[in-house]
């Protein structure tokens, strides 16, 4: 995601929040997929956990059709096996990715199972207590609205579709009034402690999402600008390749490395033969296209892990080279030098009418008793031996 889509998005999200839609149980279409792929995952084991509880009740409850009426108690066991098929059933595909989707419908319908499996038991008890077993729809009641963490919208359906199950039973047993009048009070009173429960906790549950997506994309669009800020400061802005302060960096970090591993360290200091004539004769915008130019074949060089090339300052430059033996670096300070030559770059103020430069070079196995500014004026040393034998040439550090 770029910039600009994270703008657009965190713009979105402040008009959601501040807009009637932030206290609703609706969002717009993009951050409602969003949400229902969170919530569904959060989720998932709570349905699982709900279908092992509906499992526990139908075996846990069992011997009570023994105890209560043992001569109907087959057609109960068979009631009991068909709606622990279906919620296994459920519990399996719960588990495949692509029922996330349908999370909130295998809710809806594991509670339907098991609400209807308590009254058909209920209908088939004879006892004087038989009336009483289907109260036990109140605890279907309770684990699809809390544990199963049931949205409101299906929670408005399951509730609509109980209703209707309730109804049907009691004409079925020819409940008298005061039954029915029981039955029905304590229905509708565990669905007025459950509906509205669930209603407030979608809506903290969507108000937290959105204040999660927010901080996140706020936090990425900080990261963003901390990263444009560290390549800012450590860029140079006229080349774009590295300037004086991140090579410093990188030349500190390097030498500890190369003196853990007592490896060389090399450096080629780079310096534009007459570049002030040329700036007088082209002028400072050319002036400025050369040093482009010039960074780029640089960093041509610069091929490795470990290996910088960067802007020094002015006219000057510096490839640092780590691992890379004096010889070496001279061999490759002096394909530079061909490299540079080879761009015939125009220069009518040079004796030689092409851009030039002059090329120092030092390389140590750093130590605990130097530092790396130490091989700086290595560097710095040989290229003014260069500039002072003739320049356009490589000249190296070596010990007197």
């Amino acid at each position: 995601m770029n910039s600009l889509e994270r703008s657009q998005q965190l713009r979105d999200l402040h008009k959601t929040l501040d807009s009637k839609n932030g206290r609703s149980l609706t969002f717009p279409p993009n951050l409602e997929l969003g949400f229902q792929e969170v919530y569904a995952r959060r989720y998932h084991a709570h349905i699982q956990l709900a279908g092992l509880l509906g499992l526990i009740a139908l075996v846990a409850t069992a011997p009570w059709d023994y105890i209560l009426t043992p001569g109907i108690a087959a057609a109960t066991w068979k009631i009991r096996i068909v709606a622990s098929v279906l919620l296994m059933t459920s519990l399996a595909y719960s588990n495949i990715e692509q029922s996330l989707r349908y999370q909130q419908l295998l809710i809806t319908l594991n509670a339907t199972v098991c609400f209807i499996t308590v009254l058909l038991i209920s209908e088939r008890h004879q006892s004087p207590l038989s009336d009483y077993y289907a109260e036990g729809s109140i605890l279907v009641l309770i684990v699809a609205f809390v544990v199963s963490r049931l949205q409101f919208f299906w929670g408005k359906v399951t509730a609509v579709i109980m209703s209707l199950c309730l109804a049907m039973h009691l004409a079925r047993i020819h409940a008298n009034i005061e039954l029915a009048t029981i039955q029905t009070f304590v229905f509708v009173l565990g669905l007025l402690f459950a509906l509205p429960g669930t209603y407030l906790m979608e809506l903290s549950l969507r108000q937290n999402y959105l204040q999660s997506r927010l901080l996140n994309l706020e936090h990425k669009s900080l990261e963003d600008s901390r990263l444009q800020l560290e390549i800012l400061t450590s860029t140079d802005g006229l080349t774009h390749i590295a300037n004086r302060r991140s090579f410093d960096a990188a030349l500190e970090q390097e030498w500890n490395r190369q003196q853990r591993a007592e490896t060389p360290l090399s450096l080629i200091m780079l310096d534009v033969d007459n570049f002030k004539k040329y700036n007088d004769h082209y002028g400072h915008q050319q002036g400025d296209e050369c040093l482009r130019q010039i960074a780029r074949t640089l960093s041509k060089f610069s091929r490795r892990p470990g290996d910088l090339a960067a802007r020094y300052g002015g006219e000057e430059f510096v490839l640092m080279l780590p691992g890379i033996r004096q010889d070496d670096a001279e061999e490759i300070a002096q394909q530079l030098v061909h490299t540079l030559a080879a761009l015939a770059l125009p220069h009518a103020a040079s004796s030689l009418q092409k851009v030039t430069a002059s090329l120092g070079v030092a390389s140590m196995i750093p130590v605990m008793s130097a530092g790396p500014e130490q091989l700086i004026l290595r560097a710095d040393d040989a290229l003014y031996q260069a500039k002072s034998a003739g320049r356009n040439r490589v000249c190296g550090y070596h010990y007197s």
